[in-house]
């Protein structure tokens, strides 16, 4: 099949969606199929690499990171059009989306989405209100998605807001899959001790980690607030592993509540070495609610991590209480269940195992499996 996949971000980003997009192309391209990406430029220049459309875009302030096209018509629609695709995936709402409508009308070809965001979750980068924003969301989500063959998401808990949105085109939930092999590998004795000696860190020290993007809605607050409770009777470390926008405000914090030297920001880490820091950890550990799926938990399942994370519907399939983890909801909760942990070296082992058996279901092969039957199902 001839396949064009549309997106307002691409491997120039770094986020989940920009993750998913790429392990979805390239494993659709594993299996023969002629995958081409319509994608905003990283700058105000139009041009085709790569078998990639990039499409020139200007940065826009609603949320770090974003970028609109204000193109209506380009030239490279045509050659899309000339090369004729079977079918449009489109990952994203906005610009990307817009550019392709002239694609999917002019060839009459069906097409599927992915919604990658809770964008209620957003709302606060342009909207000071929460009601009002929630009701923007509800109205962009009917119109966006249900002129779409089939929306796709990535958990339960998105299906559900979709339809509680009024969503009405089929909703088919397909976890995105991870290269499982590319987190389970273990660091060598050497490799972890250079890695802990550049952190300030020691080999006797427990540690729990957190990756993402620091952005206020992944809530690391609560973390931080936990962390001096727990301190009394632990002795460990909190990695954070990521950079964004929030994290001065972050160190700010930090600092104001006296966790210097209990706290440690890594800053930006390249892709094909994020595993190296789950490595390093003996629990992850996340607050955020804001998740639609949340790649990073079965990135730290695949790195045989126990998970000690927020409660939410995100969740289900990933943590069994007290088997591979456990989901909390106040600081009580995450205290007992890190200690626990940390303090029965038995019963990591055993989670660890757990999480590793959990991690199989996503691998990236039966994400492309799942998505190339969906649009043989359409074409």
């Amino acid at each position: 099949m001839k396949i064009l996949i549309s997106s307002d971000v691409y491997e120039y980003q770094t986020t989940g969606a920009t993750n998913s997009i790429v392990t979805l192309r390239d494993e659709l391209r594993k299996r023969g199929h002629d995958v081409r990406m319509l994608v905003l430029s990283p700058n105000n220049k139009s041009y085709f690499h790569d078998n990639a459309y990039y499409i020139a875009s200007k940065p826009i302030p609603i949320y770090p990171g974003a970028r609109i096209s204000l193109k209506k018509h380009d030239k490279l629609i045509d050659e899309i059009i000339k090369w004729q695709p079977d079918i449009v995936h489109a990952q994203s709402e906005f610009s990307s989306k817009i550019l392709v409508n002239r694609v999917i009308k002019q060839l009459h070809i069906p097409f599927v989405m992915t919604c990658h965001a809770q964008y209620e979750e957003y709302t606060k980068y342009f909207c000071p209100s929460r009601k009002l924003g929630r009701a923007v969301v509800k109205m962009m989500s009917r119109k966006i998605y249900n002129p779409a063959k089939t929306l796709i998401a990535p958990s339960n808990k998105m299906r559900v807001i979709e339809e509680g949105y009024g969503v009405k085109c089929p909703i088919e939930v397909i976890p995105t899959g991870i290269d499982l092999q590319k987190y389970q590998k273990k660091l060598s004795a050497k490799e972890k001790a250079k890695l802990l000696a550049g952190l300030h860190l020691r080999s006797t020290d427990k540690i729990l980690v957190t990756v993402c993007r620091l952005a206020v809605e992944k809530n690391i607050d609560e973390i931080l607030a936990y962390l001096p409770n727990l301190l009394k009777k632990e002795k460990l470390k909190f990695v954070i592993v990521g950079d964004g926008p929030y994290r001065k405000k972050l160190e700010k914090k930090v600092a104001k509540m006296g966790l210097e030297k209990y706290v440690v920001f890594t800053g930006m880490i390249p892709a094909d070495e994020v595993y190296k820091y789950y490595q390093l950890g003996d629990v992850f550990v996340c607050a955020s609610t804001s998740e639609t799926q949340g790649l990073t938990y079965v990135e730290a399942l695949a790195a045989g991590l126990p998970l000690v994370c927020k409660k939410d519907d995100c969740l289900d399939g990933i943590i069994d209480n007290g088997i591979n983890g456990y989901t909390f909801e106040n600081e009580q909760e995450f205290t007992n269940s890190v200690r626990t942990i940390l303090d029965n070296e038995s019963l990591k082992k055993k989670m660890s195992k757990k999480s590793f058996e959990k991690s199989m279901a996503f691998s990236k092969e039966e994400f492309g499996a799942k998505i190339e039957q969906l649009y043989l199902e359409l074409y």
